[in-house]
């Protein structure tokens, strides 16, 4: 009768200790799952802040972007109409430095756009102006922009239109001249002697 007490006492004793090692990893499980769900709620709000500053930058970078744009621009036209003599005779030295006045200008209002476009692309509001346009006029507006620039560095910069004009092409202008405009300012940035 002892020994079947003490099997008794011995079997309720290893329940005991077993119950009370499945209710204590039961809690550490439930604690665990608590602080996981608190973890994810605070990694979400932080998420969500991320993205509510990440668009506030945006449209700062916008904003800023195209405030500075429209003073650039009137710079560039009085820089243009000083060069074409519109104020009166000019000395070479001074067309010298208003030239590379322009050209210091010119990389701003690139400067610019591309932060503009970075800020569109980011907003997810990049606008096209699709319309039908002489590829070549872009080209020698690019090349009579950028001239200046390579001849600042010694460079000869020529344009080779086709005998035959070019067919009309579907495209927006500013994006294709800004692209016309980086391969040509590249060419004559790598470009330490020569022609581009």
């Amino acid at each position: 009768a002892i020994n079947l007490l003490v099997k008794i006492f011995l079997g309720f004793l290893i329940a005991f200790v077993f119950g009370v090692m499945l209710i204590k990893s039961v809690l550490n499980e439930v604690k665990m799952r608590e602080k996981t769900e608190a973890l994810y709620k605070e990694l979400k709000e932080a998420d969500e802040k991320l993205k509510k500053i990440d668009e506030e930058k945006s449209e700062f970078v916008f904003i800023v972007s195209h405030q500075l744009r429209t003073p650039m621009t009137v710079i560039k036209g009085y820089i243009s109409m000083m060069m074409e003599g519109d104020f009166g005779e000019i000395s070479s030295k001074l067309r010298e430095v208003l030239q590379k006045v322009y050209i210091s200008n010119e990389r701003l209002v690139k400067i610019i756009n591309d932060l503009l476009d970075l800020s569109r692309i980011e907003r997810g509001k990049m606008d096209y102006s699709l319309k039908e346009q002489q590829f070549e006029r872009i080209v020698s507006e690019a090349i009579v922009e950028l001239k200046p620039y390579a001849k600042d560095k010694g460079l000869k910069i020529t344009f080779k239109k086709p005998k035959k004009g070019l067919p009309s092409v579907l495209i927006d202008e500013d994006y294709t001249r800004q692209v016309v405009v980086n391969l040509i300012d590249n060419a004559i940035k790598y470009s330490d002697k020569g022609e581009v």
